[in-house]
C-alpha cells in the first residue's frame, strides 16, 4: 500500500470529494450539462462563500481559477510596470520569476531580489529601505516551497509603500494548512492553488484582489468565464472539510505529525535543513549525498512517496543549501496514520 507524504506537491482528495465529482458527471451524462449546472447552482454559491471565508474575504472579491502560476502571471502582467522596479522575495517561486522576467525586460522594468530574512526574528528594515516611489510591485510567498518556511506577510504588508505599489502573495503552500486573513495581511492580491494542503482536485485555484485595485485588471484577468463544475464541486467538499475543524486546528495536527516524523528521521541519523522552525507541516531534510541513494531507494522499496525538490529551479534566488547535501521533503496530511509513520521508520532504518 502506498504511503503518500507529498501534500506540498499534491494532496490526496477525500473519498467524499471524489464521490461528489463523479455524481455530478453522472448527472451531466443523464440530463445534460446545463440542467446539471442549474441543479448545482445553490451549492456553487455556497462554495464561493466558503472560499471567501477561508481567506477572510468577501465573496464578491474572491474568484476561482485553475493554477497559481497562471493566475499570478495574469495579474502581474496587467500591472503598470514600465520603467519601474519590481521587488521579489528571495524564496519567490521559480516559475513566477521565469514568467515575469521577459516581460520586465520588454517594458524596461527592473527586478530586484530583496535581502534574505532571518525568519526566526525577521528584521524588515532592509526591505523598507528598498521601497520607494518607483516600486511597482512586491512579490512574496506566504510559505516557501522547498522548506515550508513561513514568511512574515502581515509585517511586510504593514511596511509603508506607495499607493501604486502592488503587494501580491503566492499562498500555494499556505492554503489549507495556515490560517489566512487577507485584510489582516494588508496585501493587494493573494493567489493559491487548492490541490496541495487543501486536498482539492487538480486545476482548482482561488485568488483575491483588493477591491480598491480591481480596476487595474481586465475582466479576463479576474477568473475564467466558464468553469469545470465537477472540479468546482470537489473543491467545495475540500473547503467544507477544512472549515469544519478550522485551519488552525489542522495546522496544529500537521505540525504534530511532522514532529513525529522528524523524531523517526533523527533516530536514523538524518535531520531537517538547519534554520528556523518552518511552523508548517513540511519537513525538508538535508540528506548527505553519500547516503541519499540509500535512503531514496529504501523509501521507494517501501512504496513511500516523497519529493526531492530542485532548489535552483524552484527558488532560484533563495540562499544556497549546503553543497554536500540534497533536500528531501516530507509533507504529511490528515489522512496519514500511525501505520504510515511506522512504515517510514522501517524505511529509514533499512537505509542505515
Amino acid at each position: 500500500m502506498t504511503i503518500y507524504l507529498n501534500s506540498a506537491g499534491h494532496g490526496l482528495p477525500s473519498d467524499a470529494a471524489l464521490r461528489r465529482m463523479i455524481s455530478h458527471l453522472e448527472l451531466e451524462q443523464t440530463i445534460g450539462a446545463t440542467a446539471a449546472f442549474e441543479r448545482a447552482a445553490e451549492e456553487l454559491s455556497r462554495i464561493h462563500k466558503d472560499a471567501a471565508t477561508l481567506i477572510g474575504a468577501r465573496p464578491e472579491d474572491t474568484r476561482f481559477s485553475t493554477t497559481t502560476t497562471a493566475t499570478w502571471f495574469g495579474l502581474a502582467a496587467s500591472l503598470p510596470l514600465a520603467g519601474k522596479r519590481i521587488l521579489v522575495a528571495p524564496h519567490e517561486w521559480g516559475d513566477n520569476i521565469r514568467l515575469i522576467s521577459p516581460l520586465a525586460t520588454q517594458c524596461g522594468a527592473r527586478i530586484e531580489v530583496l535581502p534574505p530574512l532571518d525568519l526566526t526574528a525577521p528584521d524588515l528594515s532592509t526591505w523598507a529601505a528598498r521601497i520607494d516611489d518607483d516600486v511597482a510591485a512586491i512579490f512574496t510567498p506566504m510559505v516557501t516551497s522547498v522548506q515550508g518556511l513561513l514568511y512574515p506577510v502581515e509585517a511586510i504588508g504593514a511596511l509603508p509603500r506607495p499607493e501604486s505599489c502592488f503587494y501580491m502573495i503566492d499562498a500555494a503552500q499556505a492554503l489549507g494548512q495556515v490560517p489566512i486573513d487577507v485584510t489582516a495581511i494588508g496585501c493587494d492580491a493573494l493567489v493559491a492553488t487548492c490541490r496541495k494542503w487543501l486536498r482539492a482536485p487538480r486545476n482548482t485555484a482561488l485568488f483575491w484582489v483588493n477591491p480598491a485595485k480591481q480596476t487595474l485588471f481586465h475582466r479576463g484577468n479576474l477568473g475564467p468565464f466558464e468553469a469545470n463544475v465537477a472540479l468546482r464541486l470537489g473543491l467545495g467538499t475540500a473547503l467544507a472539510d477544512a472549515l469544519k475543524p478550522g485551519v488552525a486546528r489542522i495546522r496544529s495536527h500537521l505540525i504534530s505529525l511532522r514532529d513525529e516524523a522528524r523524531v523517526i528521521i533523527a533516530d536514523a541519523g538524518f535531520d531537517r535543513i538547519a534554520g528556523p522552525d518552518p511552523m508548517t507541516g513540511a519537513l525538508c531534510l538535508a540528506i548527505p549525498k553519500a547516503r541519499a541513494d540509500g535512503l531514496i531507494g529504501s523509501l521507494a522499496a517501501h512504496d513511500i512517496v516523497t519529493k526531492t525538490p530542485n532548489p535552483q529551479q524552484d527558488e532560484p534566488f533563495a540562499p544556497a543549501l549546503p553543497a554536500e547535501t540534497m533536500p528531501l521533503r516530507l509533507s504529511l496530511n490528515l489522512y496519514n496514520t500511525a501505520d504510515d509513520l511506522a512504515c517510514l521508520a522501517r524505511a529509514v532504518r533499512a537505509a542505515e
